[in-house]
């Protein structure tokens, strides 16, 4: 046991120093959050704001106000958006072994199928983790910057809810990229990702201006939930002000930001989303678990890995 935990130490430490050095995987682990901010900079937020000004008008709500509630709706969702594309990409450094041969190659020596698999999953939260962190800092930099409505238990729960977020991203990322074989493949796949969770979890519109089948489809997306969550813990604040002037107005900016969602006829709110996305963690453990017995004979999430053939001259 003391073995398997200094060779998984040692496994964590290795991949995380060779994700560091490859300082393009770096920079485009933060590309999605990036391009979501720029998105709302450039576009989004104008957009926004000329809609929810027009709800407003007349009613005496200053514009920085409801420039707040705009922002945290933004920044909810390059939370949500972050803790997706960031575990995703981070597994680069797993494909990249698998490419090479370096996982046949640690598998024909005594470390157990299993560590390996868990160093990968270790080292994919820590990146992740260290990433999403920094995005939340300058988010609540720039929070402080434009206007802070948000409580002590605020911060503290949207920590919180940043690990679990984490947790769910992670183990989903995890099982989807045990599939891929190629860098080029993985790739591939990040770069439609990223244009498309954006999307689907509502960070470039609202959930509610999609089609109900749309709506229903997201809702099995982990990602849907926690940017729900997040929503909630960066808007409410603002909308308890908006509230004082006009409750009805905040009950529709509510309703029109999606932070309740329409459950299949049934409305959800923040305490269902945290309690759905607690339980994705546990069921993608076991879909984890399940896919490491089936795919590896009892190993890990890395499937009967191989030597890449060598051309000979």
């Amino acid at each position: 046991m003391k073995q398997d935990l200094t060779t998984l130490a040692y496994l964590i430490r290795r991949h995380f120093k060779i994700f560091l050095k490859d300082r393009a995987a770096v920079f485009f682990s933060l590309l999605a959050p990036i391009i979501v901010l720029l998105l709302y900079v450039l576009f989004l937020g104008d957009v926004q704001m000329t809609s929810i000004e027009q709800s407003f008008e007349g009613s005496g709500i200053e514009t920085s106000l409801l420039r707040a509630v705009v922002d945290g709706w933004m920044l909810a969702g390059v939370m949500a958006v972050a803790c997706i594309t960031v575990s995703f990409s981070a597994h680069n450094v797993m494909i990249r072994d698998r490419e090479e041969g370096i996982v046949a190659d640690v598998l024909t020596s005594p470390v157990k199928r299993g560590v390996l698999s868990a160093s990968y999953f270790v080292y994919n939260v820590v990146v992740t983790l260290t990433i999403c962190v920094l995005v939340l800092i300058v988010a609540f930099i720039y929070l402080a910057i434009v206007g802070w409505y948000l409580s002590a238990g605020d911060v503290f729960a949207i920590l919180g809810l940043l690990i679990v977020s984490i947790l769910s991203a992670s183990l989903f990322s995890t099982i989807v990229c045990s599939f891929f074989r190629t860098g080029s493949a993985h790739g591939a796949f990040i770069g439609i990702l990223s244009a498309a969770i954006g999307f689907l979890v509502g960070a470039f519109m609202p959930l509610s201006m999609f089609p109900k089948a749309v709506q229903y489809l997201v809702l099995f997306l982990p990602g849907t939930y926690s940017a729900g969550v997040f929503r909630n813990l960066f808007m409410t604040g603002a909308l308890n002000e908006v509230a004082k002037y006009s409750a009805e107005g905040a009950d529709a900016v509510r309703d029109a930001f999606s932070m309740s969602l329409d459950f299949f006829g049934v409305k959800i709110g923040a305490a269902e989303m945290w309690a759905i996305l607690a339980g994705t963690i546990a069921l993608l453990g076991l879909i984890a678990f399940a896919v490491s017995r089936l795919r590896n004979r009892g190993g890990g999430f890395l499937s009967n890995p191989k030597r890449p053939k060598r051309s000979r001259n």
